[in-house]
C-alpha cells in the first residue's frame, strides 16, 4: 500500500509547484452493507380442519421411533407426520400408501382411520405435530420410546371456527432474519443451529436445537439465526378463507 500512495503524493506536489491545479485525492468506495439472506421456507404439507377441538388447547411435537416392520392403526386429531429418519408409510383406506421420506411430511385429518407402517428392515423415526385439547392428557403410549419434544403453554386465545394447518420447513443462513406476523398461531421446533426469538412472541430468548417457541395470533415474531444458521419446522394455524 505504501508503494502506491508515495508516487501519488509526489505527483500532486510537482503539479502544484508548476502552477497547475492539484488533482483531487481519490475517494475510497464504501463497502455496501450486506443484508442477511431471506429465509428459505418450504411448505411441506397443509390441510383444512372445519373446527378446532373443544376446550383449552395446546400444540406439541411428539417423537415416535418405530421398530422395523412396526404397524399402528388408529384415528386421532388432525395433524402432521414428519419423517426424521428412514421411511414412513401412511395408509388410509381407499387411497394408495403414502411413502414419506426423511425431511418430508403429510397431513392427516381428524378421526380418519389410518395406519403408520415402517416398511424397512431398520428402525425409523418420525414426529407427529398437532393441536390437542388438554383433556387428552395424559397422552397414550403409541410406541416404546415416544417423547414429547416441545409443548406450548395452554392456549386460550384460539376462537372457534374453520382453520388451515400448515407445516413449513425453514432455513436461515448465519445471522439471517425471519420476520413473521399476522393472524396465525405459529409453533416452531428447532432441528439444527440456534435462534434468538424477539418481538411480542409468547416467549423471547435463545432457542437451541431440540427446543421450540411459539407466537400467538396477531403477534410479531422475529427470528435471528446464530453463527451456524438455523433449520426449523413451523406449525401454523390460520383462519380458513
Amino acid at each position: 500500500m505504501f508503494r502506491r500512495i508515495g508516487p501519488i503524493v509526489v505527483a500532486i506536489a510537482l503539479t502544484a509547484a508548476c502552477g497547475g491545479a492539484a488533482a483531487p485525492a481519490a475517494q475510497a468506495t464504501p463497502n455496501p452493507t450486506v443484508a442477511p439472506a431471506p429465509v428459505a421456507a418450504t411448505i411441506l404439507a397443509s390441510g383444512r380442519i372445519e373446527s378446532i377441538p373443544a376446550g383449552t388447547l395446546f400444540v406439541n411435537y411428539m417423537d415416535l421411533p418405530q421398530a422395523a416392520g412396526g404397524t399402528i392403526n388408529h384415528q386421532h386429531i388432525a395433524g402432521f407426520v414428519y419423517t426424521v429418519q428412514g421411511t414412513h408409510e401412511m395408509d388410509v383406506a381407499g387411497a394408495a400408501p403414502l411413502m414419506i421420506q426423511a425431511g418430508k411430511a403429510a397431513f392427516i385429518g381428524a378421526t380418519v382411520m389410518h395406519g403408520h407402517v415402517n416398511p424397512s428392515a431398520t428402525p425409523n423415526d418420525w414426529l407427529f405435530i398437532g393441536l390437542r385439547p388438554t383433556s387428552s392428557r395424559p397422552l397414550g403410549i403409541i410406541v416404546p420410546g415416544q417423547k414429547e419434544l416441545y409443548t406450548t403453554a395452554d392456549l386460550t386465545q384460539i376462537t372457534p371456527g374453520a382453520y388451515t394447518e400448515t407445516l413449513t420447513d425453514s432455513r436461515l443462513t448465519a445471522n439471517g432474519i425471519d420476520q413473521q406476523s399476522g393472524s396465525s398461531l405459529r409453533v416452531l421446533f428447532l432441528i439444527e443451529g440456534s435462534l434468538t426469538v424477539t418481538g411480542d412472541a409468547a416467549m423471547t430468548g435463545t432457542v437451541s436445537a431440540g427446543q421450540g417457541a411459539y407466537s400467538l395470533p396477531g403477534a410479531n415474531l422475529v427470528l435471528t439465526a446464530g453463527t451456524a444458521g438455523a433449520h426449523y419446522l413451523t406449525f401454523n394455524l390460520s383462519p380458513a378463507n
